[in-house]
């Protein structure tokens, strides 16, 4: 890893103009999407069967606010090359990888700390009646949380952690590449619409997205929801941002980000929330104060757990 230069002008404002451009372009992308879709319906409408009848089935459960999260998704794609290229990408800004069986251990390590805790958390909340097991639960199914743990913990990790910590650490301190990376991280987590907030198919216009756009903005301006959430999302970001530091590596926050993304699904799929419990508990194991205290902890916990790698990149002269 480079040390941090000032020569180089901060990426942080070219990254936060990034963001701006996937949400303003998936904003006026989503009537687009949307209307797309209704028109596939109208063309799939007699399928019966197969890839038809399927993808006829996702149309119709499909709301605008998912037309939105895919139209930001689109726009993150097809705006990250002109991004990776104003920022001069180079591969000595990634992490290493080697050697891998010391990175499985580190992996294994995070991965059943973070998922062993958290849900540890949840059988908590249910003996304190803040949850309920679903009727007939499928202790089994395991294959969408391990699959949504891998995705968010190699993807994720190495945007976030990988190319953006490398990014901030070559242009500026160590203590403040850690800050600004880890709001960045709980930022973009937190851009998405209320749940429960939804708008009627029929009142979608071309200025739908940008209605989106001011519910999430409004979330902003509730205190309880913004402590509850955005405070437990800063403290996710903090450990997997120290754990990259410490490790050199990204093999332990792959592992820590992946076992609370598995124990999160996990629980959400065995069980229900029951409302009146904000700040302390919220409706999934993200959410609340509760959740914040057990991330910091398993950070704590697993940073001591973890060999420091003595090769960490020095702070800019002057700073």
């Amino acid at each position: 890893m480079q040390a941090a230069n000032t020569s180089h002008t901060s990426a942080l404002p070219k990254l936060l103009l990034y963001l701006a451009a996937v949400m303003l372009g998936g904003a006026l992308l989503a009537p687009v999407l949307f209307d797309l879709g209704q028109w596939a319906k109208g063309w799939l409408a007699g399928s019966t069967g197969g890839p038809g009848a399927w993808l006829l089935s996702e149309i119709n459960r499909a709301h605008f606010t998912r037309y939105f999260n895919r139209a930001v998704l689109v726009c993150a794609i097809l705006f990250i090359w002109p991004f990776l290229r104003w920022v001069r990408l180079d591969r000595s800004l990634l992490p290493v990888w080697k050697p891998v069986s010391q990175g499985l251990k580190q992996w294994a390590v995070g991965f059943f700390l973070a998922a062993g805790l958290l849900l540890a958390l949840g059988f908590l909340f249910l003996q304190m009646g803040a949850y309920r097991l679903r009727p007939n639960p499928n202790w089994l199914k395991l294959g969408e949380p391990i699959t949504a743990a891998l995705g968010a913990g190699i993807v994720e990790e190495f945007f976030f952690r990988g190319l953006l910590m490398g990014l901030l650490l070559r242009t500026m301190s160590v203590r403040s590449a850690l800050i600004s990376g880890t709001f960045v991280f709980a930022l973009v987590h937190f851009l998405k619409p209320p749940d429960g907030w939804q708008l009627a198919d029929a009142d979608v216009t071309w200025t739908s997205g940008f209605l989106v756009l001011r519910q999430i903005a409004a979330g902003f301006g509730d205190v309880q929801f913004l402590l509850a959430e955005f405070a437990t999302l800063f403290a996710v970001g903090w450990v997997l941002a120290q754990a990259r530091l410490k490790t050199g590596a990204l093999w332990a926050g792959i592992g820590l980000h992946g076992g609370w993304v598995f124990g999160l699904k996990y629980f959400s799929s065995l069980t229900g929330h029951l409302p009146g419990w904000l700040p302390w508990i919220g409706n999934n194991l993200k959410i609340g104060l509760m959740p914040l205290i057990v991330v910091l902890f398993t950070g704590w916990l697993a940073l001591k757990l973890m060999p420091t790698n003595h090769l960490q990149p020095a702070p800019p002269e002057g700073m």
